[in-house]
């Protein structure tokens, strides 16, 4: 059984800064939750980068490789080496106006069985909002 996080919000930045962030992977261990190592991978596909997230959770460590591929200001992610059994998650940025963007995220995953006892839908839900505003905290912190 797949699980699902949906979120959007509106960020205080431009969509291009926006879409800088999402796909700066070295950055990623500065400000988002249970995140210990980030770092960008090579990849020579134009319009896209791979990255590799390492998270700390239940004393234990998981990698999650992905690769996100940019079009206009949308950003789909896929898992290619990681913890989930099945990953993708797709960015999508709205202008509103020349200072505020509407952030839509929406992630589809399924969890081999031993995380699924941990992963209920209200974890997802809280962790999903927390990444969601470790994002718009970054956003706001490289502005001052």
């Amino acid at each position: 059984m797949s699980s699902s996080f949906e979120g959007s919000e509106i960020f205080q930045e431009s969509p291009e800064k926006i879409l800088s962030l999402i796909n700066n992977f070295e950055v990623y261990k500065e400000f988002l939750p249970g995140c210990i190592e980030s770092l960008r991978l090579p990849c020579d596909e134009a319009g896209s980068a791979k990255g590799r997230l390492v998270f700390s959770l239940i004393n234990k460590t998981y990698t999650f490789e992905s690769l996100n591929k940019t079009h206009g200001f949308d950003v789909k992610i896929s898992q290619f080496q990681g913890p989930f059994t099945d990953f993708s998650a797709i960015w999508s940025l709205e202008v509103i106006d020349s200072k505020n963007t509407k952030v839509k995220f929406l992630a589809k995953f399924q969890l081999p069985f031993f995380l699924k006892i941990f992963a209920k839908q209200s974890l997802v839900e809280k962790i999903g909002t927390k990444f969601m505003k470790a994002f718009e905290k970054q956003l706001k912190a490289e502005i001052n």
